[in-house]
């Protein structure tokens, strides 16, 4: 028979969490999945009480396992956010919407946060996202980590380009 599909709209399980973890770590902290459509980007631990405060049930269990999964699209006009190296934020070049590393609004037109996916730890404690459950981002104000830009933003500043090293 067919072998199950694992593409985006499916359940994708991506292994063991500190596996996940690990990856993410070794990604600079932006793990992109084409086939996901998302993001994996670590979530810290001593962010998670304001964190049960603003997230809910499907994405609370992932940020407490230390990992969210973010889907790729821009709230704003749904542009693919890529991630800024310098500034360990996401950055959306289409109209320079700025999130957070877990995708929290951050500056820019976007009305919210980034879409995130609902998560599940399997009792093998893999995670397993799924990707047919797309949950609204936080609402502006959101910045349950309190994180800055780290250094300089790839877009929005005048002269900045995505090639200087």
């Amino acid at each position: 028979g067919d072998p199950a599909f694992t593409g985006f709209g499916s359940d994708i399980n991506l292994g063991p969490v500190d596996q996940v973890v690990e990856t993410i770590r070794a990604n600079n902290g932006f793990w992109y999945r084409a086939d996901g459509r998302m993001w994996l980007v670590e979530y810290p631990a001593e962010a998670l009480p304001l964190a049960r405060e603003v997230y809910g049930s499907g994405q609370i269990e992932g940020m407490e396992a230390g990992i969210v999964a973010l889907f790729q699209k821009c709230p704003h006009l749904g542009c693919r956010v890529p991630s800024c190296e310098t500034s360990q934020l996401f950055e959306c070049p289409c109209h320079g919407s700025k999130y957070n590393a877990v995708g929290e609004k951050q500056g820019g037109p976007s009305p919210r946060g980034m879409d995130r996916f609902a998560v599940q730890i399997t009792s093998d404690n893999e995670l397993v996202v799924r990707t047919a459950s797309v949950m609204q981002g936080p609402p502006i104000g959101t910045n349950t980590t309190n994180q800055q830009a780290q250094g300089p933003n790839c877009i929005g500043d005048p002269g900045a380009s995505d090639n200087d090293e």
